[in-house]
């Protein structure tokens, strides 16, 4: 960590604390909220309402994500700039920029399922989800959010194996 200033620094410690926040964030989601959920023994739209308690309390999570992988980039740049080691930052940016397409691509369409079916006209047209259907989307969600937590993980490692360079 020779000749580092104190503001590149900071960034550098914001950044990984940032990603292992977020990765810590996302594993205690599925690793203790939804199996809590799922062994609550609520009715259906108790169920999905408990998903939606946890899903909310995460929408953050990619913003920070984005804003953690902008930061790694500028310090990659300026460690490059400098003719420092760069290239972890670059990589912990880009694992962090993962998040939000992982999340678009592979759980975004069970959130709008189980959002769908905590609407009133959903429920009145009977068009809500069985229980077990509901219970199966809840814990398929755990499961792949699960996953989400090792790009942001790996990008604290990168970062952090950068700054003791």
């Amino acid at each position: 960590m020779p000749h580092l200033s104190t503001p590149l620094t900071l960034s550098a410690t914001g950044s990984i604390v940032g990603s292992a926040w977020i990765s810590g964030g996302i594993s205690a989601l599925s690793i203790c909220a939804i199996p809590a959920v799922l062994a609550s023994g609520a009715p259906t739209d108790g169920l999905v309402r408990a998903w939606y308690a946890q899903f909310s309390r995460a929408l953050h999570m990619p913003a920070i994500a984005v804003v953690a992988s902008l930061n790694y980039f500028y310090l990659a740049y300026r460690h490059n700039a400098a003719g420092r080691e760069w290239r972890g930052y670059a990589a912990g940016g880009v694992a962090n920029l993962l998040l939000p397409p992982f999340t678009v691509v592979f759980i975004h369409g069970i959130n709008s399922t189980l959002m769908a079916s905590m609407s009133a006209s959903a429920a009145a047209a009977g068009k809500g989800l069985t229980h077990d259907a509901a219970r199966q989307l809840i814990a398929r969600w755990g499961n792949l959010n699960f996953y989400r937590i090792f790009p942001p993980l790996a990008g604290a490692a990168l970062g952090l194996w950068n700054l003791l360079q």
